[in-house]
């Protein structure tokens, strides 16, 4: 069965990377799998239903390296800058797994079934637990001082939604093409550490190389990764 469930899909991904969400149907998933559509309907209920599998598999494997980004040794905005870093090498390197989880949306969830949506959803609530587990320790370590109630929700929101949207417009090719932005990870990087700057999260950029810390959070946290996307030893990587 884990077999049979694999090649459906390995099918279905390769299909709807090539043909786009509208492009395909599981006829199509049938024929490219060998799969009888009755089994292939009774494993998957919808190919929105093969689409939020995939999206669980993807989201599963960034969360691992955003576990190992938030595990840097530092200050509390530095392991943020390693959260953050996790998900952009994720998404630099990995860019058809990106396509498939932002293709993941509302609609698509709608029409997946109910075990599929609550498996997606813990993974992601994991996913959201690492980020608020950054952000209680700056709290608990003094770096950052809520001035009321509902702060942490808020940045968590803000940060989860500039990572997500930032990279959706990426991969659409609008930032360049749209906007004349040549640079947008930088521009997405300048603007988070101007957001925690201005909710007082120390040390503030005054006060911090963070693109130092950048710099050591890729050779001490992803190596590997780093050096597969800009270098054997380009740590400082698009600002070298």
């Amino acid at each position: 069965m884990r077999e049979r469930d694999a090649r459906i899909l390995r099918a279905a991904r390769t299909l709807v990377l090539d043909l786009g969400y509208h492009g395909i149907t599981m006829d199509h998933i049938a024929k490219a799998s060998e799969c009888p559509k009755g089994t292939l309907y009774h494993r998957f209920v919808s190919k929105e239903d093969i689409l939020v599998a995939l999206a669980s598999d993807c989201l599963e494997r960034r969360t691992a390296l955003m576990r190992r980004g938030a595990s840097y040794s530092g200050r509390s905005r530095e392991r943020m800058v390693g959260l953050a870093e996790s998900i952009a090498l994720f998404t630099r390197l990995n860019p058809e797994d990106s396509r498939i989880l932002h293709m993941t949306t509302g609609p698509v969830r709608e029409k997946a079934s109910p075990e599929r949506i609550v498996a997606l959803f813990n993974i992601e609530k994991g996913a959201v637990e690492i980020l608020r587990g950054v952000l209680e320790g700056a709290v608990e370590s003094g770096d950052l001082v809520p001035e009321m109630d509902g702060i942490l929700d808020e940045i968590a929101l803000g940060v989860w939604g500039l990572v997500e949207g930032s990279f959706t417009l990426i991969e659409s090719g609008i930032p360049e093409h749209a906007l004349g932005i040549s640079d947008p990870f930088h521009k997405t990087w300048n603007f988070f550490n101007r957001s925690a700057d201005a909710y007082n999260w120390h040390p503030l950029s005054s006060e911090w190389d963070y693109l130092k810390t950048l710099a050591e959070v890729r050779q001490a946290v992803f190596a590997e990764e780093a050096e597969l996307l800009y270098g054997p030893g380009q740590w400082y990587g698009d600002q070298a």
